[in-house]
């Protein structure tokens, strides 16, 4: 039910290429005993995302949990990160307590050094946002105990249960080979300065046409068909702005993400901000600030709509949900709100 980065490769096949790299970054550093704990540190934070990713089985998740807590966490937001991942496959596989078991130590440890700070008079950010991070997936675990699913969650049962159709296995196997290709041809003109703006979208073009091309007119590729145009648009838009074309160049790729719409709110949120950019390098920050300020009020909103809606759902023991959360919003109006004041004070001049 979802769709593999690469459906090529396999979990075992990530975990030998990872355990071949520590083996020799560990023999070129291996008088130094820090830089040897944490190459360590960093395989077995990767396998333990490959885990998720790949949704291995459960006892190989908590493997490679138990792996990374033997060795340490290098700063206390690694440890937060990872137990979230870890966490999460505690939910894929239905397994609520030994998720809880993780999160909840770390969420009254927040919790007290928060009131700890605030006792202090000094700033709160960083505890407000990992009690959030963590206990959005502490509340859903919770749920899940009383035998609530979260909207949005899918479970190793969900997906084992699955029967895709032929049309269903074709667009996974069309869309893998898409982001391989469009992966592929944004390092080519990442890696390569002498590339033009005009052959970088050329290789965009030639992947849309051919994957449209093999997914064929059927209705049921029609949502396929608009998705793979609105990421190729998007892929586009952000060749445009990293090489710095003209701004008519710009402002019609962002036209053309638009008109399309855009493929989530996340990538609409990067999208606007390539583009925003693309106006300050290029001298027309009123330009910019025409797409980032209605963007913001509509996030001011959001945020404090989602604030409101999950303290209610809180009250009644009901999930988080899968919409954006509070840090989805401030995070990014943050982000943006940098980029608009200095759009305005482009436009007001020295």
């Amino acid at each position: 039910m979802s769709r593999s980065l690469d459906l090529a490769r396999t979990f075992a096949e990530d975990v030998v290429d990872f355990r071949r790299i520590e083996a020799e970054f560990v023999a070129r550093v291996a008088e130094n005993e820090f830089d040897v704990l944490e190459a360590r540190r960093r395989i077995a934070e990767h396998i333990l995302s490959a885990a998720q990713s790949y949704h291995a089985p459960f006892e190989v998740c908590r493997e490679a949990w138990n792996d990374l807590v033997r060795l340490g966490f290098t700063e206390k937001f690694m440890e937060y990160l990872e137990a979230r991942i870890y966490a999460d496959c505690c939910a894929y596989d239905e397994k609520p307590e030994e998720g809880l078991a993780v999160l909840e130590p770390l969420l009254a440890e927040l919790e007290r050094r928060r009131e700890e700070r605030m006792a202090a008079q000094q700033s709160t950010d960083f505890q407000d946002h990992y009690i959030e991070y963590l206990g959005d997936l502490r509340d859903e675990l919770l749920a899940q105990q009383r035998g609530q699913l979260s909207p949005g969650r899918i479970t190793r049962r969900m997906d084992e249960a699955y029967q895709p159709t032929p049309e269903e296995e074709k667009i996974d196997a069309l869309y893998g080979e898409c982001r391989k290709a469009c992966g592929a041809a944004f390092k080519v003109y990442a890696n390569s300065p002498e590339r033009s703006f005009a052959e970088a979208a050329a290789d965009y073009e030639r992947i849309e046409a051919d994957i449209v091309a093999r997914a064929g007119e059927g209705e049921a590729f029609q949502a396929f068909v608009h998705e793979v145009k609105q990421e190729v648009a998007e892929d586009i838009l952000r060749a445009a702005c990293w090489l710095k074309q003209p701004f008519e160049v710009c402002r019609d790729r962002w036209n053309e993400v638009v008109r399309l719409g855009f493929s989530s709110i996340g990538q609409r949120c990067w999208m606007t901000k390539f583009y925003a950019e693309s106006c300050g390098f290029n001298q027309k920050p009123e330009e910019g600030l025409a797409v980032l300020e209605p963007l913001l009020a509509e996030f001011e909103r959001g945020l404090e709509a989602e604030i409101a809606r999950r303290s209610e759902a809180r009250a009644k023991l009901e999930p988080p949900g899968d919409a954006p959360s509070p840090s989805f919003y401030r995070d990014w109006i943050n982000s943006l709100g940098e980029l608009r004041d200095k759009l305005e004070a482009q436009r007001k001049g020295p």
